[in-house]
């Protein structure tokens, strides 16, 4: 049974308690009381003690309750809970590599992206700021996300958590993705589900980078700002491999599927021509890192030898997400050791729902 904590004073005494074991990521959190807890686990047919998997780097047990105990720190509404439990099997996943995640000194964040008919039930944010604040859902499930990789997998900071500087991501990322405006098949569409299965993505992201294209009316000017943005020396997929993730604003994923360009073709476009030249890189740089990391990608010495921002096209992770404006973001991921696991949001038997509310029948 989960141990019983019993703290007597003012709330602020139950906060400076918790801020001095380690347990929150800075910001004030809600006592997670019995009541508050069990009101959570209502939204779910799991039993408390079963495990979702273990949590790296300390491969501790992911359990239910566990989860429930972070969501509640974090903020989140009771009825948030099955996207939380999703994310968090996404974090056990071996091939998501959250140990690197956890150790590394990248400012690598979870960018957790939603999608299917419960998005919307929940009130989660895919357009005007959806990266932003105001938005209960994106704020409170990205942050609890965070609390268990820190409070179940020991991802603390300047402890097993060696990032040189961080970034604001690190205290949750959330999104759903604007399947409305949307010229495409969402994401989790992309990965063989239907489109009314709710589904929970998480990617790596390294930051991310406003790429402002406001003169051009047509794909290829959209995808060649997109091609100079990316193709540095100093991207992290360009020196680590793997793949960036592109969120497109609407506007500008409109352009490119009126153009005739498909995901694949924008894919494909930037693998060709978002490339650094061997010349341009400082030689302890190709050499200790480009030839090193990414011999596949690495074909010739000759100074005009292009290597591209990804290990192959479909390395490149794009969502259409975000309101009004021709500003999409260019989201480096933390490397090829790190795949994007999509879990759908299901009873225990497997069957997907298609609203929170089958929980409490």
């Amino acid at each position: 049974m989960p141990e019983l904590l019993t703290i007597s004073g003012e709330l602020s005494d139950v906060l400076d308690l918790y801020e001095e074991r380690g347990w929150t990521d800075g910001l004030p959190i809600v006592p997670p009381t019995e009541d508050a807890v069990a009101a959570a686990l209502e939204y779910t047919d799991l039993d408390s003690n079963e495990s979702l998997g273990k949590i790296p780097a300390t491969r501790a047990e992911a359990t239910v309750h566990d989860v429930a105990v972070n969501a509640v720190m974090a903020g989140c509404r009771p009825e948030y809970l099955p996207v939380v439990l999703a994310a968090v099997r996404g974090l056990a996943h071996a091939d998501f590599n959250t140990y690197g995640i956890q150790a590394t000194t990248n400012p690598v964040a979870v960018l957790v992206v939603v999608n299917g008919p419960i998005a919307d039930e929940l009130g989660f944010n895919g357009k005007g700021n959806c990266l932003g604040q105001g938005f209960r859902a994106n704020a409170t499930v990205g942050r609890a996300v965070r609390l268990c990789m820190m409070n179940i997998g020991g991802g603390a900071p300047q402890t097993m958590d060696k990032s040189t500087q961080g970034q604001p991501g690190k205290f949750g990322m959330c999104i759903a993705e604007n399947e409305a405006e949307s010229p495409w098949e969402p994401f989790h569409v992309e990965r063989g589900f239907d489109q009314e299965t709710s589904t929970v993505s998480l990617i790596s992201v390294t930051g991310t980078q406003n790429v402002l294209d406001l003169a051009s009316r047509g794909a290829t000017g959209i995808l060649r700002t997109f091609c100079s943005a990316a193709a540095t020396v100093g991207h992290q997929n360009v020196q680590l491999g793997g793949g960036p993730l592109i969120l497109f604003c609407p506007e500008h994923a409109q352009i490119l599927a009126e153009d005739g360009f498909t995901k694949d073709d924008v894919r494909e476009f930037l693998y060709e021509h978002a490339r650094v030249r061997v010349a341009d890189f400082p030689p302890e740089t190709l050499n200790g890192m480009v030839r090193h990391r990414r011999p596949r990608r690495y074909t010739s010495d000759h100074p005009d030898t292009g290597i591209p921002l990804a290990d192959s096209p479909a390395e490149i992770q794009i969502v259409v997400a975000g309101g009004a404006g021709p500003h999409s973001v260019l989201a480096p991921s933390f490397g090829e050791a790190t795949m994007v696991p999509v879990n759908p949001i299901t009873l225990k038997d497997g069957t997907p729902v298609k609203s929170v509310l089958e929980y409490r029948h």
